[in-house]
């Protein structure tokens, strides 16, 4: 296991691309804290992580409330002592043209996608990860945050806020052993790119030819968080298909 006694903290990890990330890293050997808005034992996250033989811990709490913040990570820390991993996935992905997102979707989509990445990470990295000379920093950013496409105008710009966000937590952190890196994913087969229909006209764009899997996020969030990584610091992993590379 590659990931045997660490512990994680996964935003947004009830369902969706958060719990296959959250799986994926039980099943690597980390125990897991799980939050979302609202999350509880009852939830099959915190069941399948149990069921690899992993400790799993639900914490609801609102990403863009500090308060709330804080009162996770001191319930975290209780639980487990210490938070080795943090991957900040909590994300939303709404799409109206330009000249029709209101002020309150702009507000909402940069307080969830950008301010809520700074407090977790100012948190965590404050109470648990430089008191113990140790981090791994995982940001989901997205190709969007380098390309945007039409009807995304907040959301690439939130994107492209975690992407510099990333390259200076690993300059503000590195002194601490913690290192900071972000994936950047394409399109891929989550439940909100599914519902609706603009997947089916970028597919004709991916030079893969296909929508990328959840798993092969997880995958590359893994190989980030590993100890063999280290030297690893600053860097935006595409995973897209090679819809863009740079």
């Amino acid at each position: 296991m590659l990931l045997k006694d660490k512990v994680a903290l996964v935003t947004g990890s009830r369902r969706g691309i958060g719990k296959v990330i959250a799986l994926k890293l039980a099943e690597e050997g980390a125990d897991l804290i799980i939050n979302d808005i609202e999350v509880n034992d009852n939830d099959d996250v915190i069941q399948e992580i149990r069921a690899l033989g992993r400790k799993a811990l639900a914490v609801s709490a609102d990403i863009t409330n500090k308060n709330d913040v804080i009162e996770m990570v001191e319930k975290a820390l209780k639980e487990f002592s210490k938070i080795d991993i943090l991957v900040n996935n909590a994300g939303i992905y709404p799409a109206h043209p330009f000249l029709e997102i209101s002020e309150a979707e702009w507000d909402k989509v940069i307080d969830v996608n950008l301010k809520g990445t700074f407090l977790v990470t100012q948190v965590v990295a404050s109470m648990a990860m430089t008191k113990a000379n140790y981090g791994k920093i995982v940001n989901i950013a997205s190709v969007d945050g380098k390309v945007p496409t039409l009807g995304i105008t907040h959301y690439a710009a939130a994107k492209a806020g975690v992407i510099s966000l990333t390259k200076s937590f690993a300059i503000e952190l590195c002194q601490y052993n913690i290192n900071s890196n972000a994936v950047a994913p394409g399109w891929v087969e989550s439940e909100t790119v599914l519902k609706g229909d603009r997947w089916k006209e970028a597919i004709k764009r991916i030079p893969s030819g296909r929508l990328g899997k959840l798993e092969e996020i997880a995958h590359a969030i893994v190989f980030l968080v590993r100890d063999e990584s280290s030297y690893i610091n600053g860097e935006i992993l595409d995973v897209n298909g090679a819809i863009y590379m740079d």
